[in-house]
């Protein structure tokens, strides 16, 4: 396809750590390190999976034996396992380096006692306390009730019936509690900071609830006034939960944005990409039949703008070298109609099993997985139309959803990430044949792993050069670079660079 045709378009449970549980009202004489003392080792940030605590619950409510209750647990019980269940998440992501999401749910998957409602009462509470982390450490806090309630009431707009009991432990008055999830700013959300800490001097700089090294790092954020209020609109968006956006991949987008208001769910549909909505976070979407039969997948909207700026033609044969899961490389094989190849591969070949089963509940079968060294071109060089590096990064434009990992990357994991990138686009770009299209995406916004690989890329290998192309969003006109930045689409924030090779 010649570029003037162009139009937009980690595994296995946690380890268990040797301390038990603290029970609920114990006082925590030891917390996790806070980030600035602690030295993790460089992982790749998973992309977290937005039904995996839902998938957890309905585990624990269908695994055998006798249930405690039939529905929702009594609110103190509740109370005492999100405790319980939160020191140790806590463990596994600062001792042990393990993802939360995927901590929270090894924990719930065997708890029969606890209903789907539960369930996702104590995974909102545990990512609130990651996600607020970085004032409540100021305050030298250490008991687990005082911490999970000050987390909750700063990220939630109400006030949960368990906040009571987490109160009523730390001797606070249970009837004089007050949320701030809603709060419209920064001040505001200063404000009722200081209230929740009941006249103590706190510290409420906003920069505090993220590492240090983010600042460094930065480009300037879009918008109108001054650097201030961009970068200050950009981390009051970072700083709140993310919705759940969905892709309808059926030949008739209409029909499944329908059957999902019959069945009660009301999808807000793009007024741009009619195929992505977004739909209630709680949603059972695993349980749907459009999702059932492969005519639902969930996608965040930043993730389906790759796939777009790719802009593959039925026929062409494609190479997703970092597919992991498979989200973007299936997006490939519907917008090519089943016709032509996708190959996915990844350097970690457990990850493509998900893809794999993925692609065989999709409508469409011209996707095969392959495993990849990260060196050398899967099958033959210079014969592919396309190819996407989906390159593992910081992940700074999923924390939104996955606010540990804000926590488990040291200041140098910058550099090594960005040496990674830049070594994986390079072994890929030799599968492009002259007049394909190469294109580089990274879930983050860091200028080292997004300008600065492509580059010194470009410089590199003269033969490419950026290939501009429409924001898949908006519309409008890019240089062949675009940053997606979540305060203005309500997505992930997202790096992708379109290249094209010369003939």
């Amino acid at each position: 396809m010649s570029p003037s045709k162009r139009s937009p378009k980690r595994s296995g449970p946690p380890s268990k750590s040797k301390s038990r549980p603290r029970p609920a009202g114990a006082k925590m004489t030891s917390r996790p390190r806070p980030a600035s003392a602690s030295k993790p080792t460089l992982r790749r940030p998973g992309k977290p999976d937005p039904a995996l605590i839902q998938k957890a619950g309905r585990d624990a409510a269908a695994a055998p034996g006798p249930r405690t209750v039939a529905n929702v647990v009594s609110i103190d019980k509740l109370a005492g396992s999100a405790v319980n269940i939160a020191l140790s998440v806590e463990r596994a992501v600062f001792e042990e380096n393990r993802r939360a999401d995927r901590s929270i749910a090894w924990e719930l998957r065997n708890r029969r006692d606890l209903a789907a409602p539960d369930c996702r009462f104590i995974a909102r509470a545990i990512f609130a306390l990651f996600r607020w982390r970085g004032w409540i450490e100021t305050l030298h806090v250490d008991n687990p009730e005082a911490r999970l309630l000050l987390a909750w009431l700063m990220d939630s707009p109400s006030v949960h019936p368990a906040c009571k009991v987490w109160a009523k432990a730390i001797g606070r008055d249970p009837e004089r509690l007050y949320a701030y999830g809603g709060a419209p700013n920064w001040t505001a959300r200063g404000e009722g900071w200081k209230r929740l800490n009941e006249g103590r001097i706190v510290s409420a700089d906003p920069w505090r609830l993220f590492p240090d090294w983010l600042r460094e790092h930065l480009p300037l954020p879009p918008g109108g006034g001054s650097p201030k209020m961009k970068y200050l609109e950009f981390l009051q968006a970072l700083q709140t939960p993310s919705p759940l956006w969905v892709r309808a991949q059926g030949t008739d987008e209409q029909a499944t944005w329908d059957e999902l208001i019959a069945s009660g769910l009301k999808p807000w549909v793009h007024r741009k990409l009619t195929r992505a909505a977004k739909i209630d976070v709680e949603a059972d979407v695993h349980h749907l039949p459009a999702f059932e039969r492969g005519d639902l997948e969930i996608q965040d909207l930043a993730s389906q703008a790759v796939a777009l700026a790719c802009d593959p033609d039925p026929g062409e044969r494609w190479w997703d070298a970092c597919a992991g899961a498979g989200g973007k490389a299936i997006h490939l094989t519907a917008l090519m109609k089943g016709k032509g190849l996708v190959v996915a591969t990844d350097v970690h070949e457990a990850r493509l099993k998900e893809a794999a089963r993925r692609a065989k509940r999709s409508p469409f079968r011209n996707l095969t997985t392959k495993p990849w060294d990260g060196k050398h071109v899967v099958g033959k060089a210079g014969t592919y139309h396309g190819v996407l590096v989906d390159a593992p990064c910081s992940a700074v434009g999923t924390w939104r959803r996955n606010p540990d990992a804000r926590w488990t990357l040291d200041a140098d994991a910058i550099k090594r990430l960005a040496e990674l990138q830049a070594q994986l686009l390079r072994a890929a770009a030799s599968g492009v044949r002259p007049g394909g299209t190469l294109v580089y995406s990274v879930c983050t916004l860091t200028l080292p792993e997004t300008q600065g690989v492509i580059r010194a890329f470009l410089t590199d290998r003269p033969e490419f050069k950026l290939d501009p192309f429409p924001h898949p969003i908006t519309g409008a006109e890019t240089d062949g670079t675009l940053l997606i930045w979540p305060q203005e689409s309500d997505t992930d924030a997202m790096f992708i660079a379109r290249m094209v090779r010369s003939g």
